[in-house]
């Protein structure tokens, strides 16, 4: 036994040893990209250092890339700002939302009280099961007291309703009604618009004893009941004067047309004011009103269920004014200052985040050319797809969603909606702040102790859609087998759709017993198979298949935690290999590693083919930041929201400077315009070098009048400012006065920074 158990720990331990060989060796690079840029020439050379420290910067987190640069992170700035207005939006639009839909929820009910003959308020609480079956008519004599019903109240709709109902017609001014402003007021019969019958039905149906002829050609015929006022009145006394009434207009609904009319829809219109005090915006508002009563006779059983349906919509022909001390209401002010607020913001962020992509792109695009022309190991498309952010993507995806939902969101609050701009007006904005929510997760991945969840969803991810698969269709073949067989005995499987609904909240535990309950117990063979199915369905899906979902994601907990605690590697790849020959920076703050990342010192992704849409595009934005910069007076070099800015340069210059005579920097100006021909940024440093000042001696109005004078370029701008770092480098005492060949160090080692020879 104990023999035995050695050679199981010689074999674990020979295990353990070869996945960790095989794990070091896939750390291990497959090429020493170090001794292949020594091979190289100096010029290709020099720009395999800039893109290796470019990729570098590239794939730093925000946290590092502001400790390198200071940078201010504006763009979680801005992301944290369209948080708090976009919350602030949605609650806005909640609440009128919820204000409008409570006013077509009430006006519905109240003309299914108005128009249904034997609706009451059990029907209108929402119950399930249902407390009753559906509202129908099972013979003629309801069919015909339903008919003279709607007749009936739809001329009576002022007289007999407490809200403001009128028809929908224009009622000329007269002088008689001048002082009555009700809706009541000035109604002349023969001007109450008509009610429009349609009906459906087959052609023509003949029954005999034992033989039957159906023409079951479609007709679908549409009339206006123009009624007389003795013919309403003669209904409103008699029901059954309906049935003559609408026979000499050619309407029956006679015991023989069961066979023939599928279904028979009434249709008229009505206006309304609404006006609620409770809401922020108190303007009344007038509303047409669309009413369909739909007697379904489709299925011919004898059964003829009646449905009313209701479309509310904005109508601008009312005028009126409101006798108020305001004329902006605080709630009107604040709900359009937050939508142009969260209008600007989201443009900026979708601004920022396409530079960034794009950015991405034109290195992605470099990095790939010097990989495959000049290193002959062309990048693979895992490498490709690390330049694609898909965090950029999603919020691209945001703003737009927002975008489009605040300007719908706009023209809502200026009266020009309908119920589906105001349904799109919610699922744009809603998908837009639960995407915009999500887009924040990505900050705090960048913290060891708040990224769990996305490494563990990262790490699950695969695994869980394998699983889904597998899962999706076993569902399936419940799903099928459930409608089909216990459809036909139980109200929850009686479509599809239901069924999904069904089985998805027996896979949740919810509401067991009501689904046993349920099933018909009339075919006993149903009932047994019925009750056998869900308990399988139950113990398959909630033991089994439930258990081994929440099995993989905490397989994935485990290995990212073990992962924290070995220590995270990047994945083998050329690309990432590349990276690593780059020294790590001891420290993100120092002086050289800011100037080591300095722009000047990375690859100039605007240079090259000016025809490429990405470098057009990119200079399309730099052009209008630059245009923003000079409307407010403002130089792009002094912020640092420009990537070609040197913020090392920008904290450094002026901080203690003296103040300069006019002369003294006069005398830097002239010597500048002297040499700017040359084009040799040195030659205009070493005037200050001469008076032996520091880069914190000059003064920034000079420093910025060196690239005003005769338009220098942005190229000059970025060698002078590598300059001045050495500059402040020989005033310390750590480099050699300039010579032919550039700056070199004390110790020998070779200087970084360096102004003449760093720009291609």
């Amino acid at each position: 036994m104990s023999r035995r158990q050695s050679s199981d720990t010689r074999s674990r331990s020979d295990a353990s040893l070869d996945r960790g060989s095989q794990q070091s060796d896939s750390r291990r690079p497959t090429l020493n990209f170090q001794e292949v840029l020594n091979e190289l020439s100096e010029h290709e050379r020099e720009t395999g250092e800039r893109l290796r420290r470019h990729l570098q910067f590239f794939f730093m987190n925000p946290l590092e890339k502001w400790k390198v640069r200071k940078q201010l992170p504006y763009k979680l700035v801005l992301q944290v700002l369209k948080i708090v207005f976009i919350t602030m939006q949605l609650i806005l639009f909640a609440e009128m939302r919820m204000s409008h839909v409570d006013f077509l929820e009430d006006t519905t009910t109240v003309m299914r009280h108005r128009f249904l003959k034997e609706w009451n308020d059990d029907r209108d609480a929402l119950q399930y099961p249902p407390a009753e079956g559906r509202y129908s008519v099972y013979d003629d004599k309801g069919l015909h007291e339903h008919l003279a019903y709607i007749i009936s109240s739809y001329y009576g709709i002022q007289n007999d309703s407490f809200a403001s109902f009128s028809y929908d017609y224009q009622r000329f001014h007269k002088k008689g009604f001048e002082h009555d402003a009700s809706l009541m007021a000035g109604v002349i019969f023969d001007h109450i618009p008509h009610i429009r019958v349609c009906v459906d039905r087959i052609a023509n149906v003949t029954v005999n004893n034992n033989t039957y002829d159906f023409d079951v050609r479609e007709v679908h015929e549409c009339m206006d009941l123009n009624l007389t006022r003795s013919e309403v009145e003669e209904i409103q006394a008699n029901d059954e004067a309906v049935v003559k009434i609408l026979a000499l207009r050619g309407v029956t609904f006679m015991a023989e047309d069961a066979l023939k009319i599928s279904t028979v829809v009434f249709n008229f219109k009505l206006r309304t004011i609404h006006y609620s005090p409770t809401a922020g915006d108190q303007k009344p508002e007038c509303y047409k009103i669309a009413v369909a009563i739909k007697f379904d006779n489709s299925r011919h059983t004898g059964q003829v269920h009646v449905t009313l349906s209701t479309l509310v919509s904005y109508v601008n022909v009312c005028n009126g004014r409101i006798i108020q001390g305001v004329g902006w209401s605080f709630d009107t002010l604040l709900i359009g200052i937050t939508d142009v607020v969260v209008l600007i913001f989201c443009i900026l962020s979708l601004i920022l985040c396409c530079r960034a992509l794009i950015k991405a792109h034109l290195l992605q695009h470099k990095a790939d050319d010097y990989f495959e022309n000049v290193l002959k190991t062309p990048l693979r498309v895992s490498d490709r797809l690390d330049f694609l952010n898909l965090w950029y993507l999603m919020i691209v995806a945001n703003d737009l969603l927002i975008i489009i939902g605040t300007v719908a969101k706009i023209s809502i609050e200026f009266r020009d909606f309908d119920n589906s701009l105001f349904t799109l007006t919610s699922i744009f904005l809603g998908m837009g702040a639960l995407l915009v929510y999500v887009g924040v997760l990505r900050y705090f991945g960048f913290f060891s102790q708040y990224n769990i969840l996305i490494l563990t969803l990262k790490k699950s991810l695969p695994n869980i859609g394998r699983f889904m698969t597998c899962a999706i269709v076993l569902y399936a073949g419940f799903l099928i087998a459930g409608w089909v067989i216990i459809g036909p005995y139980s109200m929850k499987f009686r479509t599809l759709e239901e069924s999904s609904e069904a089985l998805f909240s027996l896979l949740n535990g919810d509401d067991m017993f009501a689904t046993f309950y349920t099933i018909n117990d009339s075919n006993g063979i149903i009932k047994i198979f019925g009750t056998i199915y869900i308990y399988v369905f139950v113990s398959l899906f909630i033991y089994v298949v439930l258990s081994l979902f929440i099995a993989i994601i905490m397989d994935a907990y485990e290995v990212v935690k073990d992962r924290y605690n070995e220590g995270l590697h990047v994945e083998r790849s050329a690309l990432h290999d590349f990276v690593a020959t780059c020294p790590q920076p001891r420290e993100l703050s120092s002086p050289t590693t800011q100037a080591q990342y300095a722009p000047a010192n990375l690859l100039n992704l605007g240079a090259g083919n000016d025809s490429s849409r990405a470098v057009r595009a990119l200079q399309a934005i730099d052009n209008a930041r630059d245009w923003v910069l000079q409307f407010r007076g403002d130089s792009r070099f002094q912020s640092f929201s420009n990537p070609l800015n040197d913020q090392v340069i920008s904290e450094g210059i002026g901080k203690e400077s003296k103040n300069w005579t006019r002369e003294e920097k006069q005398e830097h100006l002239d010597f500048a315009r002297i040499n700017s021909n040359s084009g040799d940024p040195q030659a205009q440093g070493v005037q200050i070098l001469v008076k032996n000042q520091p880069p914190q001696a000059i003064p920034i109005d000079l420093f910025q009048s060196f690239h005003i004078v005769n338009g220098f370029s942005k190229k000059w701008y970025e060698e002078s400012s590598a300059f001045f770092l050495n500059v402040y480098e020989y005033n310390a005492g750590r480099i050699e006065k300039p010579t032919t060949d550039g700056w070199k160090r004390k110790d020998g080692a070779p200087q970084i920074i360096d102004g003449a020879n760093s720009i291609e």
